[in-house]
């Protein structure tokens, strides 16, 4: 092997090691942001579930009031 032929391999290695770094780096990015994406989904699942808790009382309270006061 000449030295050009070396050189081109070693420049070859040190862009797969970035390479790898930065796929690395990226796959933990990508995890979290998953979780805080599931932790968004479940904050609007429960604002949901409470805001229909209220709406429900609401109109339980408006239907025994016309019931009990007609």
């Amino acid at each position: 092997m000449d030295k050009d032929t070396r050189e081109a391999f070693v420049r070859v290695e040190k862009s797969l090691e970035k390479l790898t770094e930065a796929l690395s780096k990226n796959s933990s990015d990508i995890s979290a942001l998953k979780v805080q994406a599931n932790m968004g989904k479940g904050a609007l699942r429960t604002i949901l579930f409470l805001g229909s808790l209220v709406a429900i009382v609401v109109a339980v309270l408006k239907i025994g009031e016309s019931i009990w006061w007609d």
